[in-house]
């Protein structure tokens, strides 16, 4: 049975157009992970730094923006087959990739830790003792049981399993989460507007913010953090799909359905209250029911969803940095990562979000640009099997380049330039510089790794070309989809069109390419 589950997660090689589920199971991982409760919370503080309308144009912006930016990542996981520790060890190199996989692991480990931790400080706010940020609860849950800490370790053990037995298992969480939260939410922003709006006399279209304002830039950042170290992530998931149209549908549903509504039912929230509350207002209705449902189905699902990530990352670098001599179960690895992250949420270590939210915007991005300057500029033209031949490199010193250059830069923007949103430093090094060192020092050309970019002989780099449709090879003689896809795909097409004009501009030192 282990390795049946092993085999099933593909945490070391491509999935293989076989084992692909198709759209709906990543659809139902992808919603029921966005349909975090926090996001609600998130929204309503958005609203209340910006005021609307100004809160609803950094919530939308925020989550277009995280469609754009994982959308490109998911397109080619899908092509490829790949989850997000092989992306970054072809990017990055077999020695190098381990920094950028351990670091967001460990902060998605912390994300875990958070949505746990968060479940029980609500459960305990409404009726247990006192808890840390959702008020005083009515001592229905006496002793212990009234305290965040023992709920908080419980809620990490209970929602974890799921990512412990897997994809498919957390689908059937999806499943639950998308129906509960979806009637749920519309049953609070009735409510919100038909209730509390009528109690405050509040407008949903024009409202102040509340205590100290906000720049656009903080809650353009907000709306990106919610999801930006998942959607970095965001292969772990959409390899699963079996074409990248169904990849795209995937994170059109994460981002601008199910996160978007989260976001604004908080936002909708504030600017008619003109206050913030973990509850909404609605704590007292129905003895608070409705809210813990909703707190604990869209928790729960956003738990695994974060362990699931956490453990793919983790597995990975393992196994690849000790030489493959250290294969743990997937089992074994996710209930490490479990016993992690209970350990964080039982001890009450993460209280605050907003810090948090700022943090993984500024960061995280850092790897999502090299990710999408090295398989979408760098690499673009490469063979699936030129893409993994180039992770066995043990550094790709212009992908570090430009990771280090958008660290800076995005120093820089919190220093210098703060209404700047801090996402543009990663975006810059990954997309501008990188592609443009790996050019000058000649680790690419015309779109393909050259012999230096593949650390390999140079008739492997002649061998073929990338017009040709091609699947990589999976240990064990495994291919994996890849050819399942035409290059001939629209964003393909609309890539090769703008690339030769980049190249120029970047070989005469005309420019760097910029993402918008």
């Amino acid at each position: 049975m282990t390795n049946m589950v092993e085999q099933e997660e593909y945490a070391e090689r491509p999935v293989p157009e076989h084992a692909r589920l198709g759209f709906m199971k990543p659809t139902l991982v992808w919603a029921g992970f966005t349909y975090a409760y926090i996001c609600i919370f998130i929204g309503s503080q958005i609203m209340g730094g910006l005021g609307a309308p100004m809160g609803y144009v950094a919530i939308i912006a925020g989550q277009v923006f995280l469609f754009g930016y994982a959308g490109l990542i998911a397109h080619k996981s899908s092509k490829l087959g790949l989850n997000f520790p092989m992306m970054c060890k072809a990017a990055f190199g077999r020695y190098a990739y381990a920094l950028p996989v351990l670091m967001i692991a460990g902060l998605v480990t912390g994300w875990y830790a958070f949505q746990a931790w968060l479940a029980a400080d609500l459960m305990v706010g409404l009726y247990g003792g006192q808890s840390f940020n959702a008020g005083t609860g009515s001592g229905v849950l006496p002793g212990i049981l009234g305290t965040t800490g023992f709920w908080a370790g419980v809620f990490a053990i209970v929602f974890g399993m799921f990512a412990v037995y897997g994809v498919r298992a957390m689908a059937w969480m999806g499943w639950f989460a998308v129906i509960s939260v979806t009637a749920l939410a519309g049953w609070m922003i009735y409510s919100i507007v038909s209730v509390v709006g009528v109690e405050t006399g509040g407008n949903l279209f024009s409202s102040q913010p509340i205590g100290e304002p906000w720049t656009f830039a903080m809650g353009f950042t907000a709306s990106v953090g919610t999801f930006i170290v998942s959607a970095t992530m965001t292969g772990d998931f959409n390899r699963w799909t079996k074409s990248v149209k169904q990849s795209w549908g995937v994170i059109a549903v994460a981002f601008l359905a199910a996160n978007m509504l989260m976001l604004m039912t908080g936002g909708i929230f504030t600017a008619v209250a003109g206050k913030l509350d973990f509850f909404f207002g609605l704590g007292t209705l129905a003895l608070g029911i409705p809210i813990m449902i909703i707190q604990w189905a869209s928790n729960g699902s956003t738990c695994d969803g974060c362990m699931y990530n956490a453990t793919q990352g983790f597995k990975n670098v393992v196994y690849y940095i000790s030489g493959k001599r250290l294969s743990f179960s997937w089992k074994k690895m996710a209930i490490i990562v479990m016993i992690a992250g209970t350990a964080v949420a039982a001890a009450n270590l993460l209280t605050s979000i907003v810090p948090w939210l700022l943090l993984l915007g500024s960061v995280v991005p850092l790897v999502g640009g090299i990710l999408i300057g090295h398989f979408w500029i760098v690499a673009r033209k490469c063979t699936p099997d030129e893409l993994l031949a180039a992770g066995d490199k043990k550094i790709n010193g212009p992908a570090v380049a430009g990771f280090l250059a958008g660290l800076a830069i995005a120093i820089a923007i919190q220093l210098v330039a703060p209404d700047l949103p801090a996402v543009l430093g990663g975006l810059i090094g990954g997309v501008g510089v990188y592609p443009l060192v790996a050019k000058l020092t000649g680790y690419t050309k015309g779109g393909r790794l050259t012999p230096k970019g593949l650390g390999t002989s140079a008739s492997y780099w002649t061998a073929g070309t990338a017009d040709q449709p091609h699947t990589p090879s999976a240990p064990g003689g495994t291919a994996a989809s890849g050819g399942h896809v035409s290059p001939s795909g629209r964003i393909d097409r609309l890539v090769e069109f703008i690339a030769p004009f980049w190249s120029s501009l970047s070989y005469r030192g005309g420019g760097s390419s910029q993402f918008k």
